[in-house]
């Protein structure tokens, strides 16, 4: 596949990382600066703008099957994407972080096929932490039917040091596979679960909640502060409202804050500086359950962080601009380091799957990945047992939705055309499952 990507931002990078070897893919650039991080790729790089015709045409547009538009301006994407088209027959994906964006988009406005909007998709994915407060990470397959969580594995945890089989694991869900170290497990009933392991876990959202609450000991979070009222955090209070929430939101601009109270009916909004320990002791911000910390500055979302975790929040989130302070964020003491441009490279992505994709998670930078597959009445895999293990060697399917009914399969269960099947494959590997499935 032909695939054009502009911008070499880091959500364009992390395209083009995820895509060169499958593909043939050419990145638009105008900033020569950033060229660096893509001269190990096997990839064409090219100096100009994405919305030049002269460029697109240079990029060879008109043979492409896909152009993702990704720069960190909004009208440069849409303008770019309705070139493409014009020139060429791509399929054709903008990112936006305005969500008007998304409306005009809905209402055919823009002549783009699909927008993906950074705002909503992270808001979304801090809201759903909040559901089930241990987990690590969380995505969402089969229109939130099925959830899947990644939980780290800590010294005391109940379930430190049994065998997977000795683990009373919820009807409902399952454990799909650990990650440890650099290796991704498919457990069998004798795998023994360790200290520092990764669990990913499967299933209707009841079970996997109830999974992660005998883990944790956290069974509902109730209260929440919002550190930061920009764009992320107003999508945010919005969501948290919808669910029932009345969260607090500091905000340190006063136009803001004004802006902000009139707006959220079940938000407080206190117009102040969150690193100040006098403000904070005052309002008694400490006893709050969880801390989400979402200013555009990633050094006070850290700082901010470690000082609420340290005057006795339980768990605090921050919002990670680059994906290579993931870890170093969660190593300091931060529960939940969540990073946009990860999760908008990820929604991307799927695009450049088998049109029967329907979503796609990637776990641990990139060891392993989890795909929605729609089954086609053709497929090769219809009604045979999975026991017959005619996936790729590591794959297995953790979940299906058959008839909107979750089913946890084991070895006598068999997939049938039109169900929504969620596996479990190595990044290697997920050629081959979308060829034996849709081939």
């Amino acid at each position: 596949m032909r695939v054009i990507v502009i911008g070499a931002g880091a959500v364009g990078t992390a395209i083009a990382e995820a895509l060169y070897r499958d593909n043939d893919v050419v990145v638009i650039e105008r900033d020569p600066s950033r060229y660096e991080s893509l001269q190990s790729l096997d990839l064409l790089v090219i100096e100009g703008s994405g919305s030049s015709a002269a460029t697109l045409v240079e990029a060879g547009v008109q043979k492409a099957e896909l152009l993702i538009a990704c720069t960190n301006v909004d009208e440069v994407n849409i303008v770019a994407c309705a070139t493409g088209k014009q020139l060429g027959s791509p399929l054709t994906v903008a990112r936006v972080q305005d969500p008007d964006y998304l409306l005009h988009w809905k209402q055919g406005y823009l002549g783009v096929d699909y927008i993906v909007c950074s705002e909503l998709i992270t808001a979304k994915a801090i809201a759903r932490n909040l559901a089930i407060p241990e987990a690590k990470h969380i995505n969402e397959f089969a229109g939130g039917k099925v959830l899947m969580t990644e939980i780290s594995i800590r010294r005391g945890s109940p379930i430190a040091g049994l065998a997977v089989s000795e683990i009373q694991v919820p009807i409902g869900c399952t454990i799909a596979s650990l990650i440890r170290g650099d290796q991704t497990i498919i457990p069998h009933g004798d795998d023994v679960i360790l200290a520092g392991d990764l669990l990913v876990n499967i299933g209707t959202p009841e079970a996997v909640a109830q999974f992660n609450a005998r883990l944790s000991g956290i069974h509902k979070v109730r209260s929440v502060v919002i550190i930061g009222g920009g764009r992320i955090g107003y999508r945010l209070a919005l969501l948290l409202e919808g669910k029932g929430f009345a969260p607090y939101l500091i905000e340190k601009d006063a136009a803001r804050c004004q802006w902000l109270s009139q707006q959220l009916q079940h938000t407080l909004v206190l117009n102040h500086d969150a690193m100040d320990m006098e403000f904070l002791e005052r309002e008694k911000i400490h006893t709050v359950e969880v801390a989400i910390n979402i200013t555009s500055t990633p050094e006070k979302n850290l700082l901010s962080a470690l000082l609420l975790k340290r005057l006795g929040v339980q768990r605090v989130i921050a919002l990670v601009e680059q994906p290579s302070y993931l870890k170093a964020f969660e190593m300091v003491g931060v529960d939940v380091a969540i990073n946009p441009r990860k999760l908008i490279a990820e929604e991307i992505i799927r695009f450049t799957h088998e049109r029967g994709t329907e979503a796609l998670a990637v776990l641990e930078e990139n060891r392993a990945e989890v795909l929605e597959l729609q089954i086609p009445p053709d497929s090769k895999v219809i009604q045979r047992p999975l026991r017959e293990r005619f996936f790729p060697q590591g794959t297995i399917v953790g979940a299906i939705l058959r008839d909107q009914q979750v089913i946890i399969p084991r070895g006598q269960d068999w997939l049938e055309a039109g169900d929504h099947a969620i596996l479990f494959t190595a990044e290697n590997k997920v050629k081959a499952v979308e060829a034996l499935i849709f081939q």
